[in-house]
């Protein structure tokens, strides 16, 4: 029997067999693909509380589509990257939510499923094999979403310890990657919406000069045009260094390479739209959205909403959104595959906007530069109470709690920090620390966001 005969006979036989089984073939009305923040990563880890906020899952919401999700048990003390010590709650459901974090448009196309449980990849999509694209190819669906590219320039940001803007891909790779991806996806004929990319200089991980003065009521001499990062705002807050950490180039971003950051997301942001538009498919435009919010808070019942840290957009690590920043970008997803294909999926409403605003954890609703967090799903909420920068239980007033909050630095809060990341991580907590022993913690609790960890 050659060939031809052989795979004719199989795809009438499967089948037949699988329907005398009872087993159903999958077709799912919508699956999403992605990165950290499809696979709803918040506060530096994604578990059963963060995950169901994702856009992804909103947009499922509002279509009425079966979406199952890859939900993770994890710890007060867990990671995302690091799959020690979480698991999936239900292992062998398939999931449609095919995003991982750290995925660029590199590793959804190549990074490979299966095996033994070692890595993000595997607890996310188990028990399906392959990469993101392949699972795609595998279940045909009719409709998708595919927000990629946002780890090609993110990395030289998160690389706290190393901002010299290195870590950006270049544009050949990126271009040649996209076009695979689109043409890929496109096979089928299936409706797809595409997202771009923010401009991830702006985001509420990076501190500009005054940014420092408004949390650390200085600026440490940061010059206008530059700036560092979360985790040294943190280390300067908490005594952990006395300022001279930015007089090492390694965690500033100067203005050349904050304008190098720049150009290229708008590189990658004009081959996102050009390959898009030659497939007739949309763009979602979140660059436009989270722009408009940075340049205009939304001034909302309680609440005004910003961009910058612990300003409601985004969640306790500064990089991936709060509910209500997904809720926002969901509705961008929405209203362009209603715009391109007429799906009259209905948007969230205002109403629904605002009861999301108002159960976030990640809102400051008092003013003092403190939120409410998720105490114990992770390890930087766990730590954020001793950080300062949640465990709010916003019960003062606005006036009152800010002055009783004033900006600055606590040692003895940093002590308290240090202690507890030392125990956190099996140590003695009255074991003697350095200033590179708090770099180290650093990169511990934030290393997990970067797509290429070191």
């Amino acid at each position: 029997m050659n060939t031809t005969m052989k795979r004719a006979l199989s795809l009438v036989f499967v089948p037949v067999l699988m329907a005398a089984l009872g087993v159903a073939a999958e077709q799912p009305e919508f699956i999403g693909l992605g990165d950290s923040i499809g696979e709803g990563v918040q506060s530096a880890d994604a578990n059963a509380f963060t995950q169901p906020n994702t856009y992804l899952n909103l947009v499922a919401r509002q279509m009425g589509a079966r979406f199952p999700l890859p939900l993770i048990i994890g710890n007060p003390f867990a990671l995302v990257g690091l799959p020690a010590g979480r698991f999936r709650l239900s292992p062998n459901l398939a999931p449609y939510n095919l995003a991982v974090s750290g995925a660029d448009t590199t590793s959804i196309l190549f990074e490979q499923a299966g095996g033994p449980i070692d890595a993000e990849v595997d607890l996310v999509q188990a028990p399906r094999t392959g990469s993101q694209i392949q699972i795609a190819e595998q279940l045909r669906a009719p409709f998708m979403i595919c927000w990629i590219g946002n780890n090609d320039a993110l990395d030289a940001v998160l690389s706290f310890d190393q901002l010299d803007a290195s870590q950006l891909t270049p544009v050949p790779v990126f271009a040649a990657n996209y076009q695979q991806i689109v043409t890929r996806l496109r096979a089928w004929n299936a409706k797809i919406v595409f997202g771009n990319i923010p401009n991830v200089a702006q985001i509420g991980f990076l501190f500009g000069p005054a940014d420092l003065n408004r949390w650390l009521g200085s600026n440490f001499g940061l010059p206008q045009g530059h700036f560092t990062s979360l985790p040294v705002m943190l280390m300067l807050k908490l005594g952990l260094n006395n300022g001279s950490i930015l007089q090492d180039p390694n965690f500033v971003l100067d203005a050349a390479e904050v304008q190098t950051i720049q150009t290229r997301v708008s590189t990658f942001n004009q081959i996102i739209a050009q390959n898009a538009a030659q497939a007739g498919m949309p763009v979602a435009n979140i660059n436009a959205l989270f722009s408009f919010v940075g340049q205009t808070p939304l001034q909302l019942p309680g609440a005004t909403i910003t961009t910058k840290y612990n300003g409601g957009i985004f969640s306790l690590d500064g990089v991936h959104p709060s509910n209500f920043g997904h809720a926002v970008a969901a509705n961008v997803f929405i209203g362009a595959a209603n715009s391109a294909f007429g799906m009259g999926i209905p948007p969230l409403t205002n109403a629904q906007l605002f009861d999301i605003m108002r159960n976030d954890p990640f809102i400051d609703f008092d003013g003092d530069l403190r939120v409410k967090g998720r105490p114990l799903a992770g390890i930087f909420e766990t730590l954020g109470p001793l950080a300062g920068v949640s465990g709010d239980d916003d019960t003062w007033g606005s006036a009152m709690a800010v002055m009783a909050r004033a900006p600055g630095v606590d040692r003895e809060a940093g002590a308290r920090f240090m202690r507890a990341y030392l125990s956190a991580t099996g140590r003695d907590p009255n074991t003697a620390w350095t200033g590179q022993d708090a770099i180290a913690a650093m990169v511990h609790v934030f290393g997990g966001l970067r797509s290429k960890r070191r």
